[in-house]
């Protein structure tokens, strides 16, 4: 494992390039005691089941992560997922872009810039309008990176990384780990209907995310499908990871406009007879033109594909 240092202000931070595997290929057996650093306890929501609305809800993504520079600095450069107490899942791509590496993850957060995220709603015993609204963001400084081995980076292959923060985070209703497809019936069946949480881009602001946390519903669509609506469309990008993509076709009126990278894409399975919220992919691509976006999909990177790599590079 290569490993190199980098000095942000008072804070050092470790950046290594983890695990030999081949890209993909994933499939091998978990590392029980890599497995168990993952909590038992994930993907469940105080709301509990994902509604088809467009507008998030406070509480319902408690798992979103914002990956930030010093907030006199930066604003936020990509999304990511709390996997764990000490870990958040995000790419490599948004992070690697810049002259400096993030300095932060921000968990907690729904509306950019507000103090508080609340929800209105009406008692049903008075009539009357409560608002229920969560704590405040929580901002933890990151302690080290690791980037998958085999990050490509003219196409975004393998664009894997996981944060590692400096101490862990306590859960609330909030702030919540999401889980991932730990078992073999897990990564063999992905589910056809998903949810992606994400913020729009401001345009007049590269890497601002801006407004509420909006939902996004895709569909999982097959390669090949996938392949010919981009040539369709005049747009080929030349793909090289093969089963390790996961192209996601939008669905209803909202389309995302805007880069997504590190954006979770998951949905509620039955795990022992609870419904949990899974990641099955994750964001990293789709053409700029806004237009073009409504009719290919994203390209995002199958989860279920680098599991392998995920557990056995994490640290109790």
């Amino acid at each position: 494992m290569k490993s190199f240092l980098v000095l942000l202000g008072a804070v050092l931070i470790a950046i290594q390039v983890g695990g030999s595997r081949a890209a993909g290929n994933d499939d091998g057996e978990l590392n029980p005691s890599k497995v168990a650093l993952l909590p038992k306890e994930c993907g469940v929501t105080k709301l509990g089941k994902t509604d088809n609305a467009t507008k998030s809800l406070a509480f319902e993504f408690p798992w979103i992560a914002l990956v930030r520079f010093n907030k006199t600095r930066r604003p936020a450069t990509c999304l990511g997922s709390l996997i764990n107490r000490r870990y958040v899942l995000s790419v490599i791509g948004c992070i690697r872009k810049t002259k400096k590496d993030p300095d932060y993850v921000r968990l907690g957060e729904q509306l950019e810039g507000s103090d508080r995220d609340c929800n209105v709603f009406t008692d049903k015993a008075t009539g009357k309008q409560v608002q229920e609204c969560a704590g405040p963001v929580l901002d933890v400084l990151i302690e080290s990176y690791v980037f998958h081995p085999e990050f490509d980076q003219p196409m975004y292959t393998n664009d894997l990384a996981l944060i590692r923060m400096a101490h862990e985070v306590e859960y609330n209703d909030y702030i919540r780990p999401i889980c991932l497809p730990t078992t073999p019936e897990l990564r063999a069946n992905v589910p056809r209907f998903l949810v992606m949480p994400a913020w729009e881009l401001d345009m007049n602001a590269p890497n601002h995310y801006v407004g509420t946390l909006e939902k996004y519903f895709v569909e999982n669509i097959d390669l090949d499908t996938c392949q010919r609506q981009y040539e369709n469309a005049g747009f080929t990008p030349e793909f090289d990871d093969g089963e390790n993509r996961f192209c996601a076709g939008q669905q209803g009126p909202n389309y995302v406009c805007s880069r997504v990278p590190g954006s979770p894409i998951g949905t509620e399975v039955d795990i022992d007879g609870v419904q949990r919220h899974v990641e099955f992919a994750m964001a990293k691509f789709a053409p700029l033109n806004c237009t073009l976006r409504q009719t290919v999909p994203m390209i995002s990177m199958r989860i279920t594909k680098y599991m392998k790599w995920i557990t056995d590079n994490l640290e109790a």
